[in-house]
Parts: structure tokens; sequence; C-alpha cells
């Protein structure tokens, strides 16, 4: 009897070896795999997810830096503008023009010349881009007549879905903002200029620019139509690219400009 106790003993600790050793069954492996396949995918999701945003990321920022630039150049122009004196059968007025499309008028902060002296300005939109041009050299004859070509122009922003312009009128405490600005008709300059852009702005919004006029007075003096049509003055005061335009005017009728829609 002993001997046989002993020799059956080695036998059921094997027998309890091989059964800690079993593997795993197939539903535990299926409910592995499983888990696997959540994992992979997720984890490509968010892969895929942050590939498409990298290109995004880099057109908002790109979009973004671009209307920094524009912002920056437009509201230095406009709070640049100058009271220069426009004249039409001897009247005189500031010279600005300003439609829905487009507005123009002198600054003293042009793009070229290291931003010295005078530029006459155009900014314009068709309702998908933001285009300027800018003339430096021009005279008096020509602010109200057959326009000089533009020295340069340039396309500042693109791809939004609609633009529009607006003028501030101030009376007293009355204000309103007005699609179209004659000047002839105001004697005035607008007191701002709305700019809205819409989907320009961050993630679709409407960019909106409401910028003061700074007018600076440029060496500017009294006018006598008499005095002028009697060859008086200096040279006639043609040029208005610098200090020597002093009592300088436009002549010949209101002119349209050609930039945009009217």
């Amino acid at each position: 009897m002993d001997r046989r106790s002993s020799a059956e003993r080695p036998a059921c600790a094997r027998g309890t070896a091989r059964s800690d050793q079993r593997g795993f069954t197939l539903l535990e492996l299926m409910i592995s795999m499983t888990l696997l396949v959540m994992m992979v995918a997720m984890t490509y999701g968010i892969f895929a997810t942050t590939l498409r945003m990298v290109p995004r990321g880099e057109g908002e920022a790109e979009r973004s830096a671009r209307l920094r630039g524009a912002s920056d150049m437009i509201s230095r122009q406009i709070r640049s503008t100058v009271n220069y004196p426009a004249r039409t059968e001897g009247e005189a007025f500031p010279f600005f023009q300003g439609a829905p499309y487009w507005f123009s008028f002198i600054t003293a902060a042009p793009q070229h010349r290291g931003g010295e002296g005078l530029g006459w300005v155009t900014y314009w939109s068709d309702g998908h881009s933001l285009n300027v041009g800018e003339r430096v050299i021009f005279s008096a004859s020509s602010i109200l007549g057959d326009a000089p070509e533009m020295s340069d122009q340039a396309m500042l922003l693109d791809g939004f879905t609609g633009s529009r312009f607006q003028y501030l009128r101030l009376d007293g405490n009355d204000s309103e903002w007005r699609d179209i600005w004659d000047a002839q008709e105001e004697q005035n300059l607008p007191a701002a200029v709305r700019i809205v852009l819409d989907g320009a702005g961050p993630l679709g919004s409407s960019w909106v620019q409401e910028i003061p006029l700074m007018t600076v007075a440029y060496a500017l003096g009294s006018f006598d139509p008499d005095q002028d049509q009697n060859g008086g003055g200096d040279d006639g005061g043609d040029d208005m690219n610098g200090p020597g335009a002093e009592g300088s005017m436009g002549g010949g009728g209101r002119r349209n400009a050609d930039f945009g829609n009217d």
C-alpha cells in the first residue's frame, strides 16, 4: 500500500501542473482581438484628424497674418488722409470719393517713397477680393479729370464672400453710416470708414474695421479763384507730391472712379 501511494503521488502532481498551463479559450481570443481593433481604429482616427487639422491650421494662420497686414496698411493710410482740396468751377472741397465697392483719397502715408510725400490711393473690391492701387505722380488737373496710370496695384485679400464700404457722417450729436460719400456735396471728409468683408474673419466670420480719419493738413494755403485764373500764385500748383503744393487744387468735373462697381 505504501509503495502504490508513493508511486501515485508524482502522477497527481504532474496532472496538476498540466491543468495550470492551459491556453486561452476562443471567446477570450475574440474579445482580445476586438479590443485591439477598437484601439487601433481610435488611434488611426485621432491621427487622421490631426493630419487634416494641420493644413487647416496653417491656412487659418496665414489668413490671420494677411488680415493683420492688410489692417495695418489700411488703417495707417486712412488715418493719414490729407484734407487736400479739389476744385470744380471755382468751388473748393476736400478730395474724397466713396461708394459701396470703392473709395479714393489722398494720404500722407503712401507705400512708395518709404512712406514720404503724398499718394493718391484707391481701394476697391469685386465682392471676392480686396485690392489697392496707388498713384504717386499726379497733378492738380488730374485729381478730378482723367486719372493717370497707377504706379502700382496689388490684391490684399481674397477668398471672402461679400464686401461693402461705408462712411460715417457726423452732425452734432447725430451720426449716420452712408453707402456713398460725395465730398463736394458734404463739403467735408467722412469721420470714419467702415470696411466689411463677409467670410474673411476667423472660422468664416465677417471681418469689420471701422477706421477714423485723423485728417492731415498738408501745407495748404488760402485759395483765390481770381488770382489762380489770372496766373497768380507760385507755379500754378501743379505738383501735388510735396510741401510746395500750397493752394493747388484739381480742375474739371467730378470724376467717377474706374474701380469696382458704383
